[in-house]
């Protein structure tokens, strides 16, 4: 049997030893160094920019400003298409809308000489109105995205003229005669900050040419296949002359479901035919890539007296930077992954606007929305209850979905899409509550204990789902091959990013196999 054991992770030695693992390990011998120069202003429209005196630079090999790239328009979210994210990016811009925001690509031989010729180009800024606060961005007199080149794949509520990334607004029953019903009405606004991912391994991607004259990129992403197709699709390649090759990811926690330095790459070897590689700094990474959207939610919920839950209505902002990579999908899990916990209420409404500013961009993060969902909604539980006078696990387990049961809010609010019907075939939370409650041993502590006469220690809890997958969307494929020597090699296109799972997918396919683990190899992940 190896389910169910714990193993060391098939990858674990190696990484302990230090052995080539990571992007920058594998980037080519004598690749070029590629280097992103970018904007000082969080506003501002490129007047000029004068690469000349760094192309003089002998070791310098390429530079690229917006006006010798593709100029198309997309969207670098690594999701599936027809992506649910607005297209409002450029690989290089006119405008740039944050600061940190690309300007130009230098690429040479030696780090020192494209540091060189970057601070010999000069660009001419006309500096525009910033809006930094998300919540003054919706009509704003700025707009962000004021050009006109921008649209969405579907509806989905996509307003740039009015700085609005993307909109979405649901709701069963009939929410305000439902609330005047109720003994208990309570509203309540609730904040949620950006976070930056912090990695270990900062984004890096490398490209070349093989022997057949394929593109080969590799990247420490969590997407492969949609950077496949986002670069080829945007440079001019067919799908078939890109490879993706995703060496061990130093963590990733959502922040490299996108593209970054991929796409730069790939056109620095498109036009050079030399290999390259791009190595963001941790100055990058925090001023450059992507946040957790920060969040405003407002809340109102009623209940009856005897602790019934009836109605709940939430209304979120959200902040997604000056492009709108997971902004739709993000604010609906924020109702779709937390509301159908609490499925015996009789009205439930769900609306919320993703709004643009000049601020780095937000995208996917370790929740991915459900986490700020999650903070205001049981903050509000917790508000109730003591509204009600009631335990607030109490009311928690009086009004929380049972396994065999189903929320109507799982058939109306998916993840970019409507939602599916679906039962909880398996669903222990009542068993979870009890283990925690007795190991925590609620009844002794609760609500709080005085520690002496300056201290008091309280306790808490807080009830919470996951979703994984997104119907329609998400797809899965595995490939097995037996050999000669009475070996397996387990191809698969999940990514392990640190989490473990060649490990977990090599002791599935063991344990079925009816073999050891150590005769699985498994390739994870590799476009081709």
């Amino acid at each position: 049997m190896s389910v169910g054991k714990s193993i060391p992770k098939v990858d674990g030695m190696g990484l302990l030893l230090g052995k080539p693992a990571y992007t920058d390990d594998f980037a080519p011998r004598d690749s070029l160094i590629v280097k992103v120069l970018r904007s000082p202003h969080a506003h501002a429209e490129i007047t000029s920019i004068d690469v000349s005196k760094a192309l003089l630079i002998p070791e310098i090999k390429c530079v690229l400003t917006y006006e010798n790239v593709p100029d198309k328009t997309y969207t670098r979210a690594g999701q599936g298409y027809p992506e649910p994210s607005p297209y409002d990016a450029k690989i290089l811009d006119k405008i740039v809308r944050y600061v940190g925001d690309a300007v130009a690509i230098v690429a040479g031989t030696t780090e020192h000489m494209v540091d060189l010729a970057m601070s010999q180009i000069c660009v001419t800024y006309d500096i525009r109105p910033e809006i930094l606060d998300f919540e003054e961005a919706m009509d704003h007199p700025t707009v962000i995205h004021a050009e006109g080149n921008t649209f969405s794949m579907f509806p989905m509520g996509h307003e740039p003229n009015r700085n609005i990334a993307a909109s979405y607004e649901m709701s069963i029953g009939d929410i305000k005669k439902t609330l005047d019903s109720c003994d208990v009405v309570h509203h309540a606004r609730y904040y949620t900050q950006a976070q930056s991912h912090a990695m270990s391994e900062p984004h890096a991607a490398a490209a070349y040419y093989d022997v057949n004259e394929r593109l080969t990129i590799l990247s420490s992403t969590q997407t492969p296949f949609h950077v496949r197709r986002i670069v080829a699709n945007n440079i001019g390649l067919d799908l078939s002359k890109v490879r993706v090759i995703k060496p061990r990811v130093g963590g990733g926690y959502g922040g490299k479901q996108a593209l970054h330095g991929e796409i730069y790459v790939a056109l620095v070897t498109k036009l050079t035919h030399k290999p390259c590689k791009l190595i963001y700094s941790r100055t990058e990474v925090f001023e450059a890539t992507y946040t957790r959207h920060p969040m405003r939610i407002d809340i109102t919920m009623g209940a009856m007296k005897d602790g019934t839950l009836k109605a709940i209505d939430v209304n979120v902002l959200s902040g997604t930077g000056a492009y709108g990579e997971h902004a739709l999908t993000v604010l609906m899990v924020v109702g779709s992954k937390t509301l159908p916990i609490y499925n015996r209420v009789e009205a439930v409404g769900f609306r919320g606007d993703v709004v643009y500013t000049n601020t780095v961009p937000a995208g996917a993060f370790r929740g991915y929305g459900a986490v700020q969902g999650n903070f205001a909604l049981e903050s509000m539980m917790d508000e109730v209850a003591g509204l009600l006078e009631v335990d607030p696990i109490d009311f928690r387990r009086k009004n929380m979905i049972k396994e065999g049961e189903t929320s109507e809010i799982f058939s109306v609010m998916g993840e970019g899409t409507e939602g599916v019907a679906m039962h909880i075939e398996s669903c222990k939370l009542d068993t979870c509550l009890d283990e925690t409650l007795s190991g925590l041993h609620w009844n002794d502590k609760y609500p709080r204990r005085v520690m002496d006469k300056n201290r008091v220690r309280g306790v808490g809890a807080a009830l919470a789902m996951q979703g994984s997958g997104i119907p329609r969307y998400d797809m899965a494929a595995a490939a097995l091959k037996l050999n000669d020597g009475g070996f397996f090699n387990l191809t698969v296109g999940a990514t392990d990013i640190g989490t473990g799972s060649d490990t977990i997918l090599a002791q599935i396919a063991a344990e079925t196999l009816g073999v050891d683990v150590s005769t699985v190899v498994v390739y994870s992940s590799d476009t081709d």
